[in-house]
């Protein structure tokens, strides 16, 4: 899990211009990835003290952390990401916020937390692209600050890690193809960017949500197929002329 530094570095990060303005992409694309979803336990994790999705049709809302924050939400719970205090088949959606990113153990976490879902439950997984305008700048980054720091999974290795964990990957979109740079004016230049990878549905965005869905086989009890016995009758034969004597 995330330790205190790095959860800070990515707390001060959000704050900026460009984090304000990513994390409201981020919320807004969450929202429609869980727009059908319906049941009752949501649970997140984020490096975000304040982390929310509006979803009413899901009456817990429940926010991971590592520790116990000053400011934190009134819904945190106090736990590791790689031991959830969550019965089996239990939780209706899951949503991991960049902390896939920072985890020590991202591929325990993801097993984890598919351990807690319900049969047909979802998980939503929201990452930083390494293919994008922001990998190519974390490639020229001492990775000391955030959200450089992170490990900018790839998202073909993510399938993998999903297929292992018994998930099966319903939809995947990219989103935020500008480049990372905090001024809004200049940002704006590179909207048309935005428009035209996104119409193309191009995996360059600066981050990925990924959607998965638990499947559990079923086994189906056959019932056995009873035959009757079968009774051998020798065949009746006509007697003859010298049994009909004696």
């Amino acid at each position: 899990m995330l330790d205190d530094q790095s959860r800070q570095l990515f707390q001060n990060w959000y704050e900026t211009p460009l984090g304000v303005d990513l994390l409201q992409c981020e919320l807004q694309q969450i929202e429609a990835e869980l727009d059908l979803a319906i049941g009752y336990y949501l649970v997140c994790q984020s490096p975000l003290k304040q982390f929310s999705i509006k979803h009413d049709r899901l009456r817990e809302n429940l926010l991971i952390a590592p520790t116990l924050e000053l400011g934190a939400s009134v819904n945190t719970v106090v736990a590791k990401a790689s031991e959830l205090p969550f019965e089996s088949d239990g939780v209706d959606v899951h949503v991991f916020h960049h902390t896939l990113d920072v985890s020590s153990s991202p591929h325990d976490d993801l097993r984890e937390a598919a351990r807690t879902l319900l049969p047909s439950g979802k998980i939503v997984i929201v990452g930083f692209n390494p293919w994008s305008w922001w990998g190519m700048r974390r490639v020229f980054s001492k990775r000391v600050k955030a959200p450089w720091c992170g490990r900018f999974i790839r998202y073909q290795r993510l399938e993998d890690w999903l297929k292992v964990a018994g998930l099966t990957l319903e939809s995947k979109h990219f989103i935020y193809y500008e480049p990372p740079l905090q001024s809004a004016k200049w940002r704006s230049r590179f909207n048309w960017l935005n428009r035209l990878f996104k119409a193309l549905k191009l995996p360059f965005g600066g981050v990925y949500v990924m959607t998965a869905t638990k499947h559990v086989k079923r086994n189906i009890p056959l019932r056995p197929r009873w035959s009757r016995a079968r009774v051998r009758v020798p065949p009746l034969t006509k007697p003859t002329a010298k049994e009909m004597k004696e």
